[in-house]
């Protein structure tokens, strides 16, 4: 499977986190909210903001924030 930044998911796909790039205080902001790899996620909404949920927690994005993570759908 290709891998897909995470704001390239149309609403209600699921998909697991593979990687997520780029500037590293963004990376560690990112995986404090709990975005890590092999985490499975849900696309609630795409565009701006991008929104998905995370287990019970619903996260939302900027676009820029969404290019970083990099996912493979199911």
């Amino acid at each position: 499977m290709p891998l897909l930044p995470l704001d390239m998911l149309n609403a209600g796909e699921h998909a697991r986190i593979v990687q997520i790039e780029g500037d590293q205080s963004l990376v560690t902001r990112l995986r404090e909210m709990g975005l890590r790899e092999e985490a499975e996620i849900t696309l609630i909404q795409s565009g701006q903001p991008c929104i998905i949920a995370l287990g019970n927690h619903r996260l939302s994005f900027r676009g820029e924030d969404a290019a970083v993570v990099l996912v493979e759908t199911e």
